[in-house]
């Protein structure tokens, strides 16, 4: 039990580096390069996920021998992951924006927060999981 803390707040800690990373790209992209939401949200993410992954296999999931998948399943597994996240979460922030309903930093915080529940399982019962 005391192991799923520790990874459940070190994940949130990750998770929060890379909110802000991702975030903060989005809406400089958005409000500053003027790209469209869908757009600017999808390489705020892209900037995310170059965080993300080395940051949850070594330090989250302990990355050692007892790894079930080779680094390069891994790989393909958080890519693929990550790639339904990517449509996701952009078609998501896209359409509260697009809608009038939230303004796209406040949208991107709720939709993100919504997959991460859905990240850390899918982290812990398969992407890293051990033999």
């Amino acid at each position: 039990m005391k192991k799923l803390i520790q990874q459940l707040v070190l994940f949130g800690v990750v998770g929060v580096v890379t909110l802000i990373i991702d975030t903060s790209v989005t809406y400089m992209l958005y409000n500053f390069v003027h790209l469209q939401a869908f757009l600017a949200s999808g390489v705020g993410f892209l900037s995310g996920f170059f965080f993300n992954f080395p940051m949850n296999r070594k330090r989250v999931f302990n990355h050692s021998t007892d790894d079930r998948f080779s680094l390069r399943t891994q790989i393909a597994l958080y890519a693929a992951l990550s790639a339904f996240n990517l449509i996701a979460t952009s078609a998501a922030v896209a359409g509260l924006v697009n809608l009038n309903l939230l303004k796209i930093q406040h949208a991107k915080i709720i939709i993100t927060a919504a997959c991460a529940v859905w990240n850390f399982l899918a982290f812990r019962l398969v992407i890293f999981s051990k033999k």
